[in-house]
């Protein structure tokens, strides 16, 4: 990657004409002519990244882009040297420049040693007219100059400065604490900006409130906690402080506003910090006609709720005109005087504390729908209550590893007009989803996002031969769904009606079983390449043999589910064989062949691709045929067993499967299954001291994997989510996984139950977002076994799930049932 020299770029931009600034060991620029100079450009690396939109790539391919090439430099800056100046520079400026405390107050500093008196009065005008100026800017502003001229600083204009300035405005940008760096505003004599520069690097600064201030009344959340505003400029967040009376932060650009987010929201993950009250964050929000501004407090926002910690997007309401750029709260200020902004600033932060409040009343209904075992069931549960989502919960709805439930999500959203609360990493995600009908919507809904540069990255249709993907074909949707032709609905599944919703969830969530699983003859083959290969078959009411055919790999991105028909046939020596052919865009065809062994004990599954017009075998691990759970419980009754038996002779089970006898203990237990078909089994429990405990089984019958762990839990408390109890499953050669036992919330009168969760921690990320990797999967809610039952209340584990986590086992199962036995057949 070449390195170039930093007045290489610089001439290179001037020459195109595209604004820019240096700060830092990057240069800044406003390469899209948007007016924010989102590119930051690093000379040294050799790479450039656009804050607004997440797209970067090489300096050289950028220059291409604006049809500039200048060479790289053989000896490209040294970025670390010169920051480190910068910031110093920046500590000087600041140490150096005129606290003034209030209008009248005569300079006397450091400046006029060593001048005679005449020079020394010359002097000391100057001063006087670079505060008065200052004043009349702040005053322009609407910003009281008794307490503001308090938080900033005062300089004279050097050679460097544009010409008519008559003061510097300086502010601090504070990190870790300390100057690292300073804002620059260089004002004529008419109290007029005439331009704006930073030096050092960027940070942020703490502003209070000017002390006669009336802070606004809040309610909810905001009232208990308080507030801490966060804005991108001075002025903007100035005018809302003093409005308000709230304290805040100022970002200086959109971001820092992100970045500071981020930081916030990766000190509430600290130990230390876990219980601290942390003030609600209100995001003031630049309303830019490019909705870089929305879109980076957006961003903002999600990060800090994904971190449990609050936050209200204060946008300024559409009668603000504002400038060609857009209009953010500083405008409102200018449009509607003092009065108008404090009034503005209630009714946004009334609506949104209401909003809040709304989807925290209805949050169980979220987590409910999220938890749903089934997979359809779980997309229209969660179509019905994407009005009540927080961006955490649409986050975890968008990352869900069934398609269905990520485009239904998506589509209640963009009905809504609720799509720009998708941050930029779950809305690019979306964009470069494999399943052609997510694909496709999200292009229409965030073509504005990203760069016009089109992805490298090569996408897998999923093949769906007699069913069309279209969202917007709702015939077709209802095969794919299996449901009547003639279904008539806006969404791709329909929401249920709120008491079917409720019943629906507590089923689902009580039942005894963590899915449903229906008969199945499955087979596994995992090839050379780490390709797997996967098969089940199972047979219609009229006895045709059908199923559908896998083909993953997670290093080729490659997820895709066919469904297909088999043919009996029989080969030239007469042995009977079932046959399937897989058709696939691009590549060539797979074919699949059942064929009983030597001894018709057994079927084996084998696959081919056609190339050449010749079968090639895929070699690889596995390829038995086996009964799954609900097939073995059904026995020799099962009609795919039976259909296996009648077309290949193979006679699979005789009777239902015999129940072994074994002693059973006390337990809370729990069953999660993974999306690469891994179990996590847990049997919980609470020793005679009281220690919470668990027995954990990690198995996958395919790869070979069966692990067996013993943990004890520590009691935690969550930001949100309150008491909960964590426990780390050190593994050998592979990820640690940490396990959580919490309940969460429920509505009053709704069934409480507690579940696990399993992540699995990477050290060694560099990003500290991706070191902990939620495991999603199917089922994971505890539920009693029956010598826990029959034990009761003498029952240690009992006692413990009442005392701790609210929750009541035997309420649990007899509610259940209750509900169970109400539902007309």
């Amino acid at each position: 990657m070449n390195a170039y020299n930093r007045e290489t770029i610089v001439n290179a931009l001037a020459a195109a004409g595209i604004p820019y600034q240096i700060l830092g060991r990057e240069i800044e620029a406003d390469v899209l002519g948007t007016g924010h100079k989102t590119h930051k450009i690093n000379p040294a690396k050799g790479v450039y990244l656009d804050s607004a939109t997440g797209a970067g790539g090489t300096i050289e391919g950028l220059l291409r882009t604006m049809d500039l090439a200048p060479s790289p430099s053989g000896s490209p800056d040294q970025p670390i040297a010169r920051q480190t100046d910068n910031s110093q520079l920046a500590r000087t400026l600041w140490n150096g420049a005129w606290a003034c405390k209030t209008p009248q107050e005569l300079y006397n500093g450091p400046d006029l040693n060593g001048l005679s008196a005449m020079n020394k009065g010359a002097r000391r005008a100057q001063w006087q007219t670079a505060r008065d100026v200052t004043v009349q800017y702040l005053s322009h502003r609407g910003l009281d100059d008794t307490h503001w001229l308090g938080q900033v600083r005062i300089g004279l204009p050097d050679r460097f400065s544009p010409e008519g300035a008559r003061a510097v405005m300086i502010l601090p940008m504070r990190g870790d604490g300390n100057i690292c760096g300073i804002q620059q505003t260089f004002i004529n004599d008419e109290g007029q900006k005439l331009d704006r520069k930073m030096l050092g690097r960027k940070g942020v600064i703490r502003l209070p409130p000017p002390p006669e201030a009336v802070p606004m009344p809040l309610t909810g959340t905001a009232q208990e906690k308080g507030m801490l505003l966060l804005g991108e400029g001075f002025e903007t967040t100035a005018v809302a402080i003093q409005a308000s009376g709230l304290p805040g932060i100022v970002a200086y650009d959109v971001g820092r506003v992100q970045k500071w987010a981020m930081e916030q929201a990766e000190a509430a993950h600290k130990p230390t910090n876990r219980g601290t009250a942390v003030p609600v964050i209100g995001v003031l929000v630049d309303r830019d006609i490019n909705r870089v501004g929305q879109r980076g407090a957006r961003d903002a926002i999600s990060s800090l709720d994904e971190a449990g910690l609050a936050a209200r997007y204060l946008e300024p309401s559409t009668q603000i005109i504002g400038g060609p750029k857009g209009a953010d709260w500083a405008d409102a200020r200018q449009e509607l005087g003092p009065g108008g902004i404090r009034a503005a600033l209630t009714q946004c932060m009334d609506q949104q504390n209401k909003l809040a409040a709304y989807r925290e009343t209805h949050s169980h209904e979220v987590d409910a729908a999220m938890a749903l075992p089934d997979d359809h069931k779980r997309a229209s549960g969660i179509a019905a209550v994407v009005p009540y989502m927080s961006p955490r919960q649409i986050n975890r709805a968008l990352e869900d590893p069934y398609w269905v439930v990520r485009l239904n999500t998506l589509y209640t959203l963009q009905m809504a007009g609720r799509t720009e609360e998708i941050d930029r990493t779950h809305a690019k995600n979306l964009v470069e989803d494999k399943i052609p009908a997510v694909h496709t919507r999200a292009i229409a809904a965030f073509q504005d996002r990203f760069s016009p540069h089109p992805s490298k990255k090569k996408e897998v249709p999923m093949q769906q031969p007699s069913v069309s993907l279209d969202p917007n074909d709702s015939k077709d949707v209802a095969a794919i769904l299996g449901l009547p032709d003639n279904t008539n609905f806006d969404n791709p599944i329909p929401p249920q009606t709120p008491p079917e919703r409720s019943h629906n969830m507590e089923q689902q969530a009580n039942a005894p079983q963590a899915t449903r699983q229906y008969p199945r003859m499955e087979a596994s083959l995992k090839a050379q390449d780490e390709t797997w290969y996967q098969a089940s078959l199972y047979a219609d009411k009229e006895g045709q043999l059908k199923g559908t055919v896998s083909i993953t790999n997670k290093e080729q991105s490659l997820d895709e589910r066919h469904k297909v028909e088999y043919e009996a046939k029989n080969d030239k020596n007469g042995t009977p064989f079932l046959h399937a052919k897989v058709q696939i865009p691009d590549r060539p065809d797979v074919h699949v062949f059942v064929r009983p062994d030597a001894k018709s004990e057994v079927a084996m599954v084998s696959f081919t691709e056609l190339k050449n017009r010749k079968h090639q075998q895929i070699e690889g691990q596995g390829g038995i045929l086996k009964p799954n759970d609900a097939a073995r419980t059904d026995g020799a009754k099962d009609k795919t067993i039976q259909a296996i038996g009648e077309k290949l002779g193979v006679k699979y089970l005789e009777g239902p499967a015999p129940d072994k006898e074994k002693r059973q203990y006390p337990r809370m237990e729990s069953a999660l299954k993974a999306q690469d078909g891994t179990w996590y089994t847990a049997g919980v429990y609470a020793d005679k001291d009281g220690q919470l405990k668990a027995t954990v089984r990690i198995n996958h019958q395919e790869t070979g994997l069966d692990e067996h762990h013993k943990v004890s839990f520590e009691e935690r408390e969550g930001s949100s989510s309150g008491r909960y109890y964590s426990a780390k499953i050190e593994r050998e050669d592979k990820p640690s996984v940490f396990m959580n036992v919490q309940a969460p919330t429920m509505k009053e009168g709704d069934i409480r139950i507690a579940r696990t969760d399993f992540t699995e921690f990477h050290p060694e990320e560099e990003d500290k977002n991706k070191r902990f990797d939620r495991i999603q999967g199917q089922g994971g809610w505890l539920k009693p076994n029956e010598a826990m039952l029959v034990k009761g209340d003498k029952d240690h584990t009992m006692q413990f799930m009442r005392e701790k986590l609210n929750v009541d086992p035997v309420k649990q199962v007899e509610q259940a049932k209750a509900k169970a036995k109400g539902v007309e057949r």
